[in-house]
């Protein structure tokens, strides 16, 4: 889209056009024309013209080319980590850093759209008028709830009865001990089921759990924890997270994709051992430029399919994204396939 650009000119009034200002004063029918209209021609011939009494301003020989950005998202973390909800018991009656939709769409610089999707990609819901996000222990805990009623149910994830659940999980831990209420476990189901809407004749009240989002969310969570220092053997990491998942879905690192890196390291024994560790695409600089220097600092190579996902939300799309590569990074072809990128820095 092309908008013509009208370059603000400076006008240098001479003596002669004081002078002017002064007999036009005198004449107070020309004056207070030219005073209501600084555009106005005092001009007959313009009379019979089909445009009326109009001038030519200037002449425009430049254009702004709006180009399509990655939406400001980030914003929306930050703000909303302030008010993160984490049960009634921990609510105060402060207001303060809590926003309505409204103030989500004058704050942020994205389109509704785009809001709603990162809303909806974060769990969060929206309580008392206000958006908030949950606090990530007080969802583990929920959908935990959720994943071990499912088994005392016998329920399938691709129909999850969220009214059995919520009576079930009511009944054996009341509201006023566990501090998490019906509305919360229904939120969290539908929050972690698939996107598509339930076809004709299927209970409204049944969801089809994702494996995506459920599988992520408890992988992230237990890589994130501090309680191996946010570094894991792989084999058992793996093994933890299958637990957590309740043997509802099996646990695949393509589901922490641009959260992890892993590591070669000697084990214990000195033999080669495979580790995991949390590293968060949130976490990295929102500069292009910065966001390759500290992925290079971490690792001098990386994979295709291991960076790519650290870079995803820099750009629109893939063709953006292989640009981005070129320019930041130099790449190498391996002798039995796949591309090798490192660092354009010659340290």
């Amino acid at each position: 889209m092309l908008l013509p650009v009208a370059p603000l000119i400076d006008s240098r009034r001479s003596d002669n056009d004081v002078g002017m200002d002064m007999d036009m004063d005198m004449d107070t029918g020309v004056g207070n024309r030219l005073l209501m209209d600084p555009y106005y021609i005092d001009d007959p011939v313009l009379e019979d013209s089909p445009f009326g009494r109009q001038a030519v301003l200037d002449i425009l020989d430049s254009v702004l080319d709006l180009i399509p950005i990655s939406p400001r998202l980030e914003r929306l973390g930050e703000i909303l980590a302030k008010s993160q909800f984490e049960g009634w018991a921990h609510e105060s009656d402060s207001k303060d850093n809590l926003y309505t939709w409204e103030q989500l769409q004058s704050v942020i610089q994205a389109s509704d759209k785009e809001i709603m999707g990162w809303l909806k990609e974060h769990h969060a819901c929206l309580i008392g008028g206000h958006w908030r996000l949950f606090k990530r222990r007080f969802m583990f805990d929920i959908l935990r709830e959720i994943l071990s009623t499912m088994n005392a149910l016998g329920m399938e994830p691709n129909s999850v009865d969220s009214e059995s659940i919520c009576t079930e999980i009511e009944s054996d831990t009341p509201e006023t001990e566990s501090g998490i209420a019906s509305w919360m476990v229904k939120h969290c189901i539908v929050s972690f089921s698939e996107d598509a809407a339930p076809s004709a004749g299927t209970n409204p009240d049944h969801y089809c759990l994702s494996a995506k989002k459920v599988s992520t969310f408890m992988g992230v969570h237990l890589l994130s924890s501090t309680e191996r220092g946010h570094r894991w053997r792989l084999q058992d990491f793996l093994l933890k997270w299958n637990e957590l998942l309740q043997e509802h879905f099996n646990a695949d690192l393509k589901h922490l994709a641009g959260e992890h890196i892993l590591e070669n390291d000697r084990g214990m024994d000195k033999n080669p051992q495979q580790y995991i560790r949390y590293f968060s695409k949130s976490q990295l600089p929102l500069d292009a430029a910065a966001r390759f220097t500290a992925l290079f600092e971490v690792k001098p190579k990386w994979d295709a399919p291991e960076i790519r996902p650290f870079l995803r939300d820099l750009v629109l799309d893939e063709k953006k994204l292989d640009i981005l590569l070129l320019k930041h990074a130099r790449s190498v072809k391996q002798p039995g396939g796949g591309v090798v990128y490192n660092s354009r820095v010659i340290k």
